[in-house]
C-alpha cells in the first residue's frame, strides 16, 4: 500500500505541476546585464574595464579560472546556466571584491588582483535557493525603494543580492493600488531576473495586519463560493501585473488569528492550481504562534500538510533562536523543534524553504537597540542543518540594514558558499576584524543572553507581552510583574550585576559602527540594572532613575552619530517621524534614535503606572485593522 501511495503521489505532483522542488521557470543567463554590473563594480574601484575580459560557457560544474598577461585579466567561467551569474561573482570575491552593504564596496588594487593570476576556483552553493524576504510591513529603507519608487535604493539592493550570490527575494506588499505597485516593482523585478534572481511577493488571502495587501476582505471570507470566485479574480489579476517566479500567501487574518480552517485549505489549493498553470511557485508561511488549534485540523499554522503538494511551505522561526536551540521561549513555545520536525516531514511531499529571521521589530532588538551576535552563530548552525538534511532553500526574513544589521544579512549570504564551511565568523574575518575579540563576545552573549535568559531583561516588553500571560512574544517578567515581585527583582538585579562584571572588552573592534553598537549593549545592561534597583529600593528611586537616564543619554548620543553613516541611509527618514504607507508613521530606527523603550520603562517605575496602552508608540488600531 505504501508503494502504491507513493506512486500515486508522484504522478499527482507531475500532473499538477508541483513536486518536491519548487517549480519555477529557470532564469536564462543574461551576459549583457552581468557585464554591465561588473563595469559598475570596476568603475567604483577606479579600475579600467578595458583590462578585463570574460568568456562564458555552459557546463555541469561551476568553475572559474583567471589568466593574466601584463595588465590584462581574462576570466573563463564554465558553469550550469542557472548558476552562471553566481559563479562569476564567486570569482570577484576571490580576487578581493566584497559587498557587505548595498552602499558599501570594498575593492582590491590592481596589484592585489595580480596575486590571483593563474588561479582557479569552484562555486559550490550550500542551497539551491538562497535569499531574503524584505519585511516592508515595517518602515525600512526598502519601503522607500520598492514601494515608493526610489530606484537607486531598489536597484542597489538587487545588485547587492546578486553580488553576494543570492538568487531569490521577495517583499511584503502593502495596501496600495495594483497599478501603483506595478509601476514601482516592474523595473526592479526585471533587473533581478536579468541577474538570475527569482522574484516574489508576500501578501495575505485575508490578512488584516499592518496595512498588508490582501485578496479578500473580512466579509468575503465568510462564504465558500463567493470567496473562491473573488480569490481567483484578484489572484489572476495580480499575477498578470507583476513579473513573479513565486508567490507567498498567508491564510489567517493575522499571525495569531485564523480564518475558517477548511476554507483556508481550499483557498491555498485553489491558489496552487492558479499559480501552477503560470509556472509560478506557491508558498505559505508556517508561523510559530501556538494559540490557534482545532480538534479536527490541529495547529492552524500546520494546515499546509492537508493541502495539495504544489503548495510549498516557509517554516518560520523568530529572533536569534534557531531550529536546534533547546530553549526558545517565544509565542508560547518552549523551542522551535515542532517547526523543525514539520519541515523535515513536509520536505518529502512539497517545496520547502526555511524562513528564519535576522532582525526583530518591534521591541526586541532593532529598536531597543541590541547588537546580538547569536544572529551570526544561530544562522550558521541552521544553514549547516539545511544543507545536511537536503532542504532546498532558505528565505531570510529581514527588517532592514540599519544599526549594523547589514553585517548579519551579509554573513548569512556568505554562508551559502560551501568553501566557508558554515563559519559564523566569516564576514568578520573578511573585514579583517580582531577575531579573538569577537569570539569572546560571541561566547559571552550565548552564555548570558540565551542560556541565562538575559535577553528578556535587556529587550523591552511590547504590547502583547503586557496584555497576555500565556502567549507573550517573549517570555519575561514585565515591569508590572516586577513591581509586585520583589524576589524576582532581586534575582534580576543579581544577574545584571554579574553580567556587567563579565562584560567582554571591545576596544579592538575595528569597525566603528559595530564597536559603538557593542558599547550600546553595555549601556543597556547598566540601564536595565538601574531601573530594577529603583524598583528594589523605593527610597532611592530617583537616584537610580537618574543613573538610568545618564546611561540612556550616553547611548542616545552614540546613535545620533551613527545616523550619519552611509550604511544607515541618512538621506532617508529612518531615524525620524516619516509619513509612509506602512502602519507605522516613523522610520524603522526612530524608536532606537529616541530610545523610546528605555525612557518608557523609567517613566513606568517613576509613576508606578503600568497600563499597557499608556505611552504606547504604536497605533494599535492601524496595525490590527
Amino acid at each position: 500500500m505504501q508503494s502504491i501511495a507513493t506512486i500515486l503521489l508522484f504522478l499527482t505532483f507531475h500532473a499538477f505541476g508541483g513536486g518536491l522542488p519548487s517549480k519555477m521557470q529557470k532564469l536564462p543567463f543574461d551576459e549583457k546585464a552581468l557585464k554591465q554590473d561588473l563595469e559598475l563594480i570596476l568603475s567604483a574601484a577606479n579600475l579600467s574595464t578595458s583590462h578585463f575580459q570574460y568568456t562564458f560557457s555552459v557546463n555541469q560544474e561551476n568553475k572559474i579560472s583567471l589568466k593574466c598577461q601584463n595588465d590584462q585579466f581574462h576570466f573563463q567561467i564554465s558553469s550550469t546556466e542557472e548558476e552562471m551569474t553566481s559563479t562569476m561573482y564567486k570569482a570577484m570575491r576571490e580576487i578581493g571584491f566584497l559587498f557587505p552593504h548595498p552602499k558599501k564596496q570594498i575593492s582590491p588594487t590592481l596589484q592585489d588582483i595580480k596575486k590571483n593570476c593563474a588561479k582557479s576556483w569552484q562555486w559550490r552553493p550550500s542551497l539551491k535557493h538562497r535569499g531574503f524576504h524584505l519585511h516592508t510591513l515595517h518602515p525600512n529603507e526598502w519601503v522607500e525603494g520598492f514601494l515608493n519608487g526610489n530606484q537607486e535604493i531598489s536597484e542597489s539592493y538587487i545588485r547587492w543580492l546578486a553580488r553576494n550570490q543570492q538568487n531569490i527575494f521577495d517583499l511584503s506588499l502593502l495596501n496600495l493600488p495594483l497599478s501603483k505597485l506595478k509601476g514601482f516593482l516592474e523595473g526592479p523585478f526585471l533587473l533581478a531576473k536579468k541577474l538570475q534572481i527569482h522574484t516574489g511577493v508576500s501578501l495575505g488571502i485575508a490578512l488584516n495586519q499592518q496595512n498588508s495587501y490582501k485578496l479578500l476582505n473580512f466579509f468575503e471570507t465568510l462564504t465558500e463560493n463567493k470567496s473562491k470566485r473573488k480569490l481567483r479574480k484578484e489572484l489572476e489579476e495580480l499575477l498578470e501585473s507583476l513579473p513573479l517566479s513565486y508567490l507567498v500567501l498567508e491564510a489567517g487574518t493575522s499571525e495569531f488569528t485564523p480564518t475558517n480552517f477548511k476554507r483556508s485549505i481550499d483557498w491555498l489549493n485553489l491558489a496552487g492550481e492558479i499559480t501552477a498553470r503560470k509556472n509560478i511557485a506557491l508558498f505559505t508561511k508556517v508561523h510559530v504562534s501556538s494559540n490557534q488549534k482545532s480538534e479536527r485540523w490541529g495547529n492552524f499554522n500546520f494546515l499546509p500538510q492537508h493541502c495539495h503538494p504544489s503548495v510549498g511551505i516557509l517554516p518560520h522561526t523568530v529572533m536569534f533562536y534557531g531550529l536546534l536551540d533547546e530553549k526558545a521561549p517565544m509565542y508560547g513555545n518552549k523551542n522551535f523543534h515542532a517547526i523543525r520536525e514539520f519541515m523535515q516531514k513536509e520536505m518529502l511531499r512539497r517545496p520547502t524553504w526555511y524562513y528564519p529571521e535576522t532582525s526583530y521589530w518591534v521591541a526586541m532588538d532593532v529598536d531597543v537597540p541590541l547588537y546580538l551576535t547569536d544572529y551570526f552563530s544561530t544562522r550558521a548552525e541552521d544553514t549547516k542543518y539545511l544543507f545536511e538534511k537536503g532542504i532546498e532553500g532558505q528565505l531570510n526574513f529581514t527588517s532592514g540594514h540599519v544599526l549594523g544589521y547589514w553585517s548579519f544579512d551579509w554573513n548569512l549570504a556568505l554562508l551559502t558558499d560551501l568553501d566557508y564551511s558554515f563559519d559564523p565568523l566569516i564576514g568578520l574575518k573578511l573585514l579583517n576584524e580582531d577575531i579573538p575579540t569577537w569570539i569572546t563576545i560571541f561566547d559571552y552573549q550565548k552564555k548570558w543572553y540565551k542560556e541565562k535568559g538575559l535577553i528578556a531583561l535587556l529587550s523591552s516588553a511590547n504590547l502583547q507581552d503586557e496584555i497576555s500571560k500565556t502567549h507573550r512574544i517573549h517570555d519575561r517578567f514585565t515591569m508590572r510583574d516586577l513591581s509586585k515581585n520583589e524576589r524576582q527583582v532581586e534575582k534580576e538585579v543579581a544577574l545584571l550585576k554579574e553580567s556587567l562584571l563579565a562584560f567582554p572588552r571591545f576596544e579592538k573592534i575595528k569597525n566603528d559602527e559595530l564597536r559603538n553598537l557593542i558599547q550600546i549593549n553595555q549601556l543597556r545592561h547598566q540601564h536595565a540594572l538601574s531601573i530594577r534597583e529603583a524598583l528594589l529600593l523605593p527610597t532611592r528611586k530617583e537616584e537610580f532613575l537618574h543613573q538610568a537616564k545618564l546611561s540612556r543619554l550616553e547611548a542616545k548620543e552614540i546613535i545620533q552619530k551613527l545616523q550619519l553613516l552611509s550604511t544607515n541611509y541618512p538621506e532617508l527618514k529612518l531615524f525620524k517621524k516619516w509619513s509612509n504607507p506602512t502602519a507605522y508613521q516613523f522610520g524603522v530606527a526612530y524608536p532606537a534614535a529616541t530610545l523610546y523603550f528605555w525612557e518608557r520603562e523609567e517613566n513606568q517605575i517613576r509613576e508606578d503606572s503600568y497600563f499597557p496602552f499608556k505611552n504606547n508608540i504604536y497605533d494599535i488600531f492601524d496595525i490590527v485593522f
